[in-house]
């Protein structure tokens, strides 16, 4: 009888009413059908088999702890499993952990020094960025189309992130150099056959030329959706500062003496062109007003901002409000040599680190740090939200907290530049329905 009542316990229950809100997905999976597949023996097998019915009913026993154990097992036996590159698409990439270098075999015997410094590597002046770290002989497939640089032996090099981006989708088999791993150096190769893991990958670039768990996260998310990422000059504190220190010489103008003609211009000035404030006098100030839009005009005695007008020198961007990623949409023609300007120009900050809203100084930094965009084209000189909602200037937050990104788009707008009294009226000059009076 105990067998039998151990048995019914194990069964699924009968009972559709249970089952009619049941989510699958939000139960524990049995992935105990993975252990009939033989992944090293048979190739031939490419799907993976349906779910199987799930049963977790809370009981005595001791039978859903071994069900869940065993289908742990299961999905880490099936993650376990190592990931094979076909030879026709294979690309490996060598680790270069002193930065970019020209080939062994272009190098003089004179010019090799083991005292070379790390931070400024022999490779600078080829025209790649300084932080690559990882270069590629043989770049196959369509990612280096918007990834990597050229230099002029043929070999693409590759920032930390974007290295660690195409390793972890398993488009890349990246190899330890010889000099890390105490190989011969005799081969005019740095290959020296040894796989670089995931693991070490992440110990390797993560944290290096700048590269954090932060942006790292919203830079694969970006390219999982199609988005062409590179890197902004605000990527470093020492290049904002230089940026920052670089000040253009201002041009000061010299007050012109007034004269009999200069105060004739003035009086008429006076006369025909109202001033916008009227803090004194009347409140549509003084002066001969020739249509409504002067009379509107002088009522704005409220002072308001001007985004085109910005202060010189602009303050400086501090970290982490500094835009860090240039951002190009999927539709937009990207070209490596020449990028066009950036859809979208995106800051990513910390959560944890930075727990409240940012500054109104900081903020203004950050869009100062930007160019100008002016709301220009059809749709927005119609459409008065799309000219306030898109701004002058327009930055993307991306907050990461432990992994998860929320985007915030902060825009520049003008308020004050918004004439409402310029709008056409679609009603006309009938204004609004009114009822017929009942008389005569």
């Amino acid at each position: 009888m105990a067998d039998t009542d151990e048995a019914a316990i194990h069964m699924p229950s009968q009972d559709s009413g249970m089952h009619i809100d049941t989510d699958l997905s939000d139960e524990t999976q049995d992935f105990r059908m993975l252990n009939s597949i033989s992944f090293l023996t048979d190739g031939s097998q490419q799907t993976l088999p349906k779910r199987g019915e799930k049963d977790f009913e809370p009981n005595p026993t001791l039978f859903q702890a071994d069900v869940l154990s065993a289908s742990r097992q299961a999905m880490h036996n099936a993650l376990s499993y190592p990931r094979l590159h076909h030879p026709k698409t294979q690309v490996i990439g060598v680790f270069a952990p002193n930065g970019p270098a020209p080939p062994r075999s272009a190098q003089k015997l004179d010019t090799i020094t083991e005292e070379s410094e790390p931070s400024k590597p022999a490779g600078t002046g080829m025209g790649i960025h300084a932080d690559a770290c990882v270069y590629v002989s043989n770049p196959k497939g369509q990612y280096f189309k918007s990834i990597g640089q050229a230099d002029r032996w043929n070999r693409v090099w590759l920032l930390p992130e974007e290295a660690l981006y195409l390793l972890e989708r398993g488009s890349l088999d990246i190899r330890w150099p010889c000099s890390e791993v105490g190989c011969a150096d005799g081969d005019e190769t740095e290959d020296s056959g040894i796989p670089m893991s995931l693991q070490a990958a992440h110990a390797a670039f993560m944290g290096r030329s700048g590269l954090t768990s932060e942006r790292f996260s919203v830079y694969t998310g970006l390219r999982r959706l199609g988005y062409t990422i590179v890197r902004a000059p605000g990527w470093h504190d020492e290049e904002e500062s230089a940026d920052s220190s670089e000040s253009e010489p201002m041009s000061l103008e010299k007050p012109q003496s007034a004269s009999l003609v200069g105060i004739f211009n003035q009086l008429l000035q006076w006369l025909y062109r109202p001033s916008p404030t009227t803090a004194l006098g009347p409140v549509a100030g003084l002066g001969i007003h020739r249509s409504y839009d002067n009379i509107y005009r002088s009522l704005s005695i409220i002072p308001w901002y001007d985004p085109t007008t910005s202060s010189s020198p602009p303050p400086r961007a501090t970290a982490p409000y500094r835009v860090v990623f240039h951002i190009y949409k999927p539709s937009t023609a990207f070209k490596k040599s020449a990028p066009p300007a950036p859809d979208f120009r995106l800051a990513v900050v910390n959560a944890r680190t930075h727990t409240t809203f940012p500054t109104s100084s900081q903020l203004g930094a950050l869009l100062e740090s930007t160019p100008l965009d002016p709301p220009v084209g059809e749709k927005m000189s119609r459409q008065l939200y799309m000219r306030l909602r898109h701004g002058y200037r327009n930055v993307i937050l991306a907050v990461v907290d432990e992994g998860v990104v929320s985007y915030l788009r902060i825009a520049d707008s003008a308020f004050g530049k918004e004439n409402i009294y310029k709008e056409k009226n679609t009603r006309g000059n009938k204004g609004p329905w009114r009822p017929r009076p009942k008389g005569r």
